[in-house]
């Protein structure tokens, strides 16, 4: 337990675990699991303190009584007794938003402990994205970002006062595009676009991906260029910052066309309709769990509904979470590569600098350097390389010191892993520049170009979804 504060511990349960028990029922299991685990990390005391909870592989508690089968990507987790109490509503199994990386950041940030981040709609990556699904942040806009919202919300203001003709502001949407929308039916309109996408089906996506998504929808609208409210952005924030949680069922998008449906979802959990999670409430009508946290509902004026709901959030939330994964799995893939090739007390100056550098591609340079770093080979193409290597390469350079037997290659599959793996590092590095550019991109229809010299609205296709659909 690290400073006391409690033990957690994830265990994938493997195949050959499964068969060895698998006369034996499933709380047994789990039972017989923890006495190991808690054996295998030398815990102090009896056990008794602690809980074994069981965890399907797509992230929700299961009933133990109900599974007599353990899949292989179930897993179990290791933690102080009540630790999941927070998320169990009404002794129903519900998502508990496990994230991939760290189950311990599932409590390890309390509200009031979490490091504040301003989002201004330039600066968000990947990386911290990540960090705001897993409760390392609370957030805030930056000054700037206020004053941009400010200045945009003012040419939507006075294009409705005027009577201006602006697609889904003052018309309809869609082939209703000519219909003029009189003043007082403004507000209506954004609220029935909401409701009328709200169609998806399917389990809500977890609580680590929707708090990626609402992040991500404020930190586009942060850009100044959709036209909301800053109220109506001050009360995005502190939902997520309280972990007010709308429905976002995980089918129902028009895939690369944008993210209507999730997002118009995620609107209708902040207007009080439809369902919410939060810690004080689980599952419940999204009105109720607002009021339980002391937050009030979306009240929508003219452009707003379209400016919740018009983007690729959704799609580029994923998109980030997959690329954080794949980073992770690629360096790992390195480190095992030169694993497998010192154990095979492999030839390292396969991976010397000049042999990549006549090829340079960047994956497969970027490769080599890890791997010869690895297995601190920098220098074996010298001379003097028996000085320099490890203990394992440098028994077989003694074997062979003097003899005429001497291991001129390694098999194909060793000697081309920079040629490989490279590809996948560059392969990564486009998706990173696409999803970082994404990320911090205005995505909605009409915007609203504060950036003009007279500050106007303009009708394009930001919205489609192409870029993170790669």
């Amino acid at each position: 337990a690290s400073k006391g504060r409690r033990v957690c511990v994830k265990v994938f349960l493997s195949s050959v675990v499964r068969t060895l028990t698998k006369e034996v029922d499933a709380s047994k299991q789990i039972a017989a699991m923890k006495l190991e685990i808690l054996r295998h990390l030398k815990y102090p005391g009896d056990g008794n303190d602690c809980e074994l909870v069981l965890v399907s592989s797509g992230g929700s508690l299961r009933d133990e009584d109900s599974c007599d089968v353990l899949r292989d990507n179930d897993f179990l987790v290791l933690c102080k007794k009540n630790c999941f109490a927070a998320v169990r509503v009404n002794n129903c199994a519900v998502n508990i938003g496990a994230s991939y990386y760290d189950l311990c950041e599932l409590q390890e940030y309390p509200v009031g402990e979490r490091k504040i981040l301003e989002l201004d709609g330039e600066s968000l990556n990947h990386e911290i994205l990540v960090a705001i699904g897993i409760r390392k942040y609370q957030l805030k806009l930056s000054d700037a970002a206020v004053a941009k919202i400010n200045q945009s919300r003012k040419v939507v203001d006075d294009a409705v006062k005027n009577g201006k003709i602006v697609y889904g502001l003052t018309t309809g949407f869609g082939a209703f595009k000519d219909k003029v929308i009189e003043k007082d039916q403004v507000k209506e309109l954004q609220i029935n676009l909401i409701t009328s996408h709200s169609c998806g089906v399917g389990s809500p996506l977890s609580q680590m991906r929707t708090r990626m998504v609402l992040a991500l929808r404020i930190n586009v609208l942060a850009k100044g260029y959709s036209g909301i409210r800053h109220e109506t952005m001050e009360k995005m924030v502190q939902a997520l910052n309280a972990d007010c949680l709308p429905y976002i069922p995980e089918k129902g998008s028009v895939g690369a066309s944008g993210d209507l449906a999730p997002l118009s979802h995620l609107a209708l959990g902040l207007m009080g309709q439809g369902e919410m999670w939060s810690p004080k409430t689980g599952w419940g009508p999204a009105n109720e769990v607002l009021k339980a946290n002391n937050l009030t509902v979306l009240e929508l004026e003219a452009k707003e509904g379209l400016a919740l709901n018009n983007g690729t959030q959704v799609i580029t939330a994923l998109g980030a979470e997959a690329l954080y994964r794949a980073e992770m799995i690629a360096k790992q893939a390195d480190v095992v590569a030169a694993l497998t090739a010192e154990v095979l007390e492999g030839v390292p100056e396969q991976f010397s600098k000049d042999v990549h550098d006549v090829r340079p591609h960047p994956g497969q340079k970027l490769a080599a350097s890890r791997l010869r770093h690895l297995m601190h080979a920098s220098n074996l193409h010298l001379p003097d390389a028996g000085k320099f290597a490890s203990e394992i390469i440098k028994s077989r350079l003694d074997r062979e010191s003097g003899s005429k037997s001497k291991k001129v290659q390694d098999v194909y599959s060793i000697r081309c892993i920079p040629q490989v793996h490279g590809v996948v590092h560059e392969t990564i590095a486009f998706v990173k520049h696409i999803l970082t550019t994404e990320i911090n991109s205005v995505t909605d229809n009409p915007m609203v170009m504060i950036n003009r010299e007279t500050p106007e609205t303009a009708s394009a296709g930001n919205f489609h979804g192409e870029y993170p659909g790669k």
